[in-house]
């Protein structure tokens, strides 16, 4: 199996590419500043078809997930932040949407996404439930038409600056799995509230905030799924989230690679440029290499999910081997730097500070080992 990208995708690339470039790159240190998200960026690219190229086609979308996959890492490769914020809402938010809503919900949340009219946000970490999901403590308690929702969340993208919501919450009485339900929300809902911004390392101009209910009542018409099986549902969309995940750290690592490279054909030291050296050489070849293994791979994981065959080791594996690599490429883009890799003109500085969150969000490097060791046990039981 060939996982190039097929001949109808290049266009699809350089759209993109392009686009990027003059509207997200000029501003992108700006953007890093200011810890702000560029709406205005984000409005176009979906007039333009970038936001929500997996989604139903019915509702504004692409239908093609190899497409999205494409669209990702191009948007990484300029500012992973701003990917971070498109992720959770196109794909965390509305991808929920698209599997567990009902007809109306579809209707109503899906187009105004994909148009990038709108943000949404999908809300399940907690102050005591990180990795560990299951162990959430927003509840639902029953009442007359409906529900009323208490607790907290933490550290969900674009909660600042969202439109719509997911809140997953857990029915009294119930663990583990069991007893997860999910609203969808509109801002403005009484009793839900969003945090300050908080001010992070990295992915800057992705805004990211805590969530509280404090005695918010919802109806039937928020709920998203079937009660009691929220938490069930949002485990089962993990393959199509887990498979793309990577493609930050494969973007990523492709823009250090283009920077490092230009760099040291220009940087001249003892009298020729530092590309001449074997060291430098060793480190290009390295990252070259490491990007080339892993996009491949990780194009594999999409195809498989295209054909519907279960990916949980395989796209643990991606998101594993992904996450370490850009650690390993930005490290090495900073030496090849030198003095000037520490100075914010230049982007690696940036792209070093971008890439730690990829060994954290989207599941821990920690987490992916336990995945792919529980479901190699699997194969030998």
């Amino acid at each position: 199996m060939d996982f190039e990208i097929p001949p109808e995708y290049e266009q699809l690339k350089r759209s993109v590419r392009d686009f990027l470039l003059s509207e997200l790159e000029p501003i992108s240190r700006r953007l890093d500043e200011e810890q702000a998200f560029p709406l205005d960026v984000h409005r176009k690219a979906g007039k333009l078809g970038f936001i929500g190229a997996h989604l139903p086609e019915e509702y504004g979308g692409g239908g093609d997930l190899f497409a999205k996959s494409v669209i990702y890492e191009e948007n990484c490769r300029v500012n992973l932040g701003y990917n971070v914020s498109v992720n959770a809402s196109d794909l965390l938010f509305a991808n929920n949407v698209a599997r567990h809503g009902n007809p109306e919900q579809k209707k109503k949340y899906l187009p105004p996404i994909i148009s990038g009219e709108k943000i949404g946000c999908w809300a399940i970490t907690e102050p005591e439930a990180g990795s560990d999901a299951l162990s959430l403590k927003t509840t639902a308690t029953p009442c007359d038409g409906g529900w009323v929702v208490n607790g907290s969340k933490t550290f969900i993208t674009n909660a600042p600056i969202a439109d719509f919501f997911i809140v997953q919450a857990r029915l009294p009485g119930t663990s583990g799995a069991d007893g997860g339900i999910a609203f969808i929300l509109d801002r403005g809902v009484p009793g839900l509230s969003t945090g300050p911004k908080m001010d992070k390392l990295g992915v800057r101009c992705s805004p990211t905030a805590q969530i509280f209910m404090e005695e918010m009542r919802a109806g039937p018409e928020h709920v998203l799924g079937t009660p009691g099986e929220g938490l069930r549902q949002a485990l089962g969309s993990l393959d199509v989230e887990r498979s793309l995940s990577p493609f930050s750290s494969i973007g990523v690592a492709q823009a250090c690679l283009d920077a490092s490279a230009r760099y040291a054909l220009e940087r001249k030291q003892f009298g020729k440029p530092i590309a001449k050296f074997q060291l430098i050489q060793e480190k290009l070849a390295e990252m070259a290499a490491d990007l080339d293994v892993a996009r491949h791979y990780c194009r594999r994981v999409v195809w498989m999910v295209t054909q519907g065959i279960k990916v949980t080791k395989e796209a643990a594996i991606a998101k594993l081997f992904a996450s370490r690599m850009v650690s390993r490429v930005t490290t090495e883009a900073i030496q090849i730097h030198g003095g000037y890799g520490l100075m914010k003109e230049y982007n690696v500085e940036r792209y070093f500070r971008d890439a730690r969150i990829l060994e954290i969000g989207a599941g821990t490097t920690e987490i992916q080992k336990i995945v792919i060791a529980r479901e190699v046990l699997k194969e030998y039981e």
